[in-house]
C-alpha cells in the first residue's frame, strides 16, 4: 500500500471538508463555532479520503492477485 497517496487523499478531502465547515458557519450565522466545524470538517474530511485511497489501493492488490472476477466468458 502507498502511504503517501493515503496521505495525499486524506489532506485533499480535509480541504474539502474545511470548506464544507465554512459554509457551514457562514449559513447558520453562529461564528463563535467557526473553529469547531473548521476543525471537526477537516477532521472527518481526512479520515473519509484516507479511507476511500485505502480501500481503492486493497481492491487494486487483490485484483491484480487474483485476477479478474467479474469477467462472464
Amino acid at each position: 500500500m502507498n502511504i503517501r497517496k493515503v496521505i495525499f487523499a486524506g489532506i485533499i478531502t480535509a480541504l474539502i471538508g474545511a470548506m464544507f465547515g465554512l459554509a457551514v458557519t457562514k449559513i447558520s450565522g453562529r461564528e463563535e463555532r467557526k473553529k469547531i466545524l473548521l476543525f471537526g470538517g477537516a477532521a472527518v474530511g481526512f479520515a473519509i479520503g484516507a479511507f476511500q485511497e485505502s480501500v481503492q489501493q486493497q481492491k487494486k492488490l487483490r485484483d491484480d492477485e487474483y485476477g479478474d472476477t467479474n469477467s462472464w466468458k
